[in-house]
């Protein structure tokens, strides 16, 4: 994969939904998931769901996915797994040094075209009603998430997000 100059992520509200609840309910650690979706003939990713995985470490600082729970996620949406997410519940607002290696490892190493979402903090505002969907949309500002992709040729980039609003 080759970086586009205007290479896109699409977030659907279903996976914003899910991404939102997500790091709401695991507010204290570093709550992650894989994304799922497509990827279109310009190498652009549509996100239509998230799946949340467990986290075995609890950690505010660190995640990692239990590989069980990965391999039951790619059985689960067979050929639809196209990125992983993961907050970071310290407000810290790009990719970490540990973050990098692996994304290099998974993008270039492995060949595999994930894009990377990571949702920045804090997470104390709590939704007032969790079944509406104003609650759910209102929990994190736009500006908390970042997205990346690590490229053979031109190393780690961050990609422009597009929140879809229906």
């Amino acid at each position: 994969m080759h970086k586009q100059a205007d290479a896109l992520v699409s977030l659907s509200v279903a996976a914003q939904k899910t991404l939102q609840l997500d790091v709401y309910k695991r507010r204290r650690i570093e709550a992650c998931g894989v994304l799922i979706g497509s990827i279109d003939e310009t190498d652009n990713w549509q996100i239509e769901a998230a799946h949340p995985l467990r986290n075995p470490f609890d950690s505010p600082v660190y995640f990692e996915f239990d590989p069980e729970d990965l391999l039951h996620a790619d059985l689960l949406y067979p050929g639809h797994v196209i990125g992983a997410y993961h907050s970071h519940p310290t407000g810290f607002a790009r990719a970490s040094s540990t973050d990098r290696k692996n994304m290099k490892r998974i993008n270039v190493a492995q060949r595999i075209p994930w894009v990377w979402l990571i949702i920045s903090g804090p997470f104390d505002r709590a939704p007032t009603l969790v079944h509406e969907e104003h609650d759910f949309l209102s929990i994190l500002p736009v500006s908390s998430y970042i997205a990346y992709h690590h490229y053979a040729d031109t190393g780690l980039q961050q990609i422009a997000l597009r929140f879809d609003d229906e």
